[in-house]
């Protein structure tokens, strides 16, 4: 059976995957009924390719000394927490006074954007953006937002690999969507003038396939996360076949 090799170079990465797909069965073979996917084996399936879009978008454009920043609401006893639809009032806001700094400062902003409550009812605006001085983001808050207000600044480390950080944001948008809908139109905003890494295909016989999932060696100057290998088998509507992926990062 042929296997497809996808590899998708974001940044400082390499993303590898292997996987089955019926379009290159060889002649005279006969398609496998397709099974429909239970509910839950669906939304893995969407989790599993948001978080992989997400986290290809933040290694192709962010890196070391960029932000992922937090805007909190700070709740005041008596007072009403803000609904969805002012958040996404008050993001725009921010977004707007922030691109006014980024144009004064001679950048141009970046960003990736996600809403989130918490489990306790705490409103969040998730950001990573490129840098710019930590005072401006506060000073765009509060011009958003008057009310009580902070802003935490997380830089992002020079590994430009940021899976742990993407898979963070996809969660909470994940559980939004089950316990009380979504938040966003999508699972997550972006700026327009990000880079959108593009996948090269390769067709694999089954035993390369086997072959490389049993001894994966990176070229040099790059290492393999050990926590960026993963194998399983697909949901019954791709067959049941095996799939694997890992990650490359380049060395400094």
């Amino acid at each position: 059976m042929p296997y497809v090799k996808r590899t998708t170079q974001a940044g400082k990465t390499i993303e590898v995957e292997y996987y089955y797909t019926s379009q290159y069965n060889r002649k005279g073979q006969c398609r496998a009924d397709k099974v429909k996917p239970t509910k839950e084996a669906q939304k893995k399936i969407n989790n599993k390719q948001a978080e992989r879009k997400l986290r290809l978008l933040l290694n192709a454009n962010f890196g070391y000394g960029d932000y992922h920043v937090i805007l909190d609401y700070i709740r005041q006893e008596g007072k009403p927490d803000r609904t969805k639809e002012e958040m996404q009032t008050d993001i725009a806001k921010f977004l707007r006074e922030l691109r006014k700094l980024y144009k004064k400062a001679g950048k141009e902003l970046k960003y990736v954007h996600v809403m989130e409550i918490g489990k306790k009812g705490a409103r969040h605006h998730h950001l990573v953006i490129n840098k710019l001085d930590t005072e401006l983001l506060q000073q765009a808050w509060y011009k958003a937002y008057e009310g009580h207000n902070r802003v935490k600044v997380f830089p992002l480390d020079d590994t430009g690999n940021y899976a742990e950080l993407a898979a963070y944001l996809i969660k909470y948008t994940s559980e939004h969507r089950r316990d009380e809908g979504a938040l966003m139109g999508k699972r997550y905003n972006s700026s327009r003038n990000l880079v959108h890494p593009e996948p090269k295909y390769e067709i694999c016989t089954t035993r390369a396939y086997y072959r490389v999932r049993e001894d994966i060696k990176p070229p040099k100057g790059y290492y393999i996360p050990a926590d960026s290998i993963e194998q399983g088998v697909t949901s019954p509507e791709y067959y049941g076949y095996g799939w694997f992926r890992y990650t490359m990062v380049r060395l400094e």
